[in-house]
């Protein structure tokens, strides 16, 4: 009975949408009458071999998703041990982390246009303020740029969620064992890498698996941000789902792509042992 209101919701909102989307994968639907819903069997996956678009944006995921992932876990363990070690400002720092958390990623996407668009406060200051710069720097014009403002937007938002996990992780840490190191001449690296490291590796197995979880659905602040451009530069698989979906009204391709993200996803969580080794369960 207390279980039920959570069952219902799961299976309304979660399950039978997965399902459906399962279903449509194997029909040309175009998302409007489903009673035009034609069975295609195998036809879309097969698309999808040959399609160039699907190839380019597979590539820029599987480049967001490692590089994000990498970032945002050096970003996150490396503030979360300055904010244990109760250095000088860690409480301000401490804040100055979790703030980004508090935005949505349209938010975040709406003030990074705003700080690194042509005429955004950046090259305003750059070009007006400082005379650094005869023109504005194309931080979301150029294709390379665009990718690296993307990942660093990324990383500054959702670090702070890695810092939390870090953070609670390293107030179980066993101080006996680092004083116990610290007695018998280890130093500071030693330390890290012999007994924090090993203790905060099933943690650490956690964190990677939601980061790859996250990078590969990366949507909204790819949409808001960069609009996949230029040029396609930025588009990853969500967005091409969303494009194959909405725009061109081809609902059962764009489910075609859903399932790649989805097992994607389940080929990732698998990874989890394997990262945390003999502390898995």
């Amino acid at each position: 009975m207390f279980i039920a209101p959570a069952s219902i919701y799961f299976a309304v909102f979660l399950l039978l949408p997965v399902l459906a989307v399962g279903a449509f994968a194997f029909t040309d639907w175009s998302g409007f009458d489903l009673s035009n819903a034609r069975w295609n069997g195998l036809g879309n996956f097969d698309a999808l071999r040959s399609d160039e678009m699907f190839r380019r944006t597979f590539l820029h995921t599987l480049v967001f998703v490692a590089l994000s992932t990498v970032l945002l876990n050096a970003f996150g363990l490396g503030l979360a041990l300055l904010i244990d070690a109760r250095v000088r400002g860690s409480e301000f720092l401490r804040i100055a982390v979790l703030l980004p958390l508090a935005l949505s990623p349209v938010v975040t996407a709406v003030l990074w246009n705003n700080l690194l668009g042509p005429y955004g406060y950046v090259n305003t200051a750059l070009v007006e303020g400082l005379g650094l710069s005869d023109t504005p720097i194309e931080f979301l014009g150029q294709p390379k740029m665009s990718f690296a403002t993307l990942i660093a937007s990324a990383v500054w938002q959702y670090s702070a969620f890695d810092v939390l996990l870090y953070y609670a992780a390293l107030q179980n840490q066993p101080r006996d064992l680092l004083g116990a190191a610290s007695i018998d001449g280890a130093g500071a690296w030693s330390r890290f890498v012999h007994v924090t490291v090993p203790f905060l590796r099933p943690v650490i197995a956690v964190i990677v698996i939601l980061n790859l979880i996250g990078g590969w659905k990366v949507f909204e602040l790819v949409l808001v941000l960069t609009g996949g451009g230029p040029d396609h530069s930025t588009d990853v698989l969500s967005t091409y789902l969303y494009q194959q979906a909405f725009q061109f009204s081809s609902v059962g391709y764009a489910s075609t792509i859903a399932v790649v993200i989805v097992v994607l996803a389940i080929l990732s969580a698998l990874l989890r042992r394997r990262i945390a080794g003999e502390h898995a369960r």
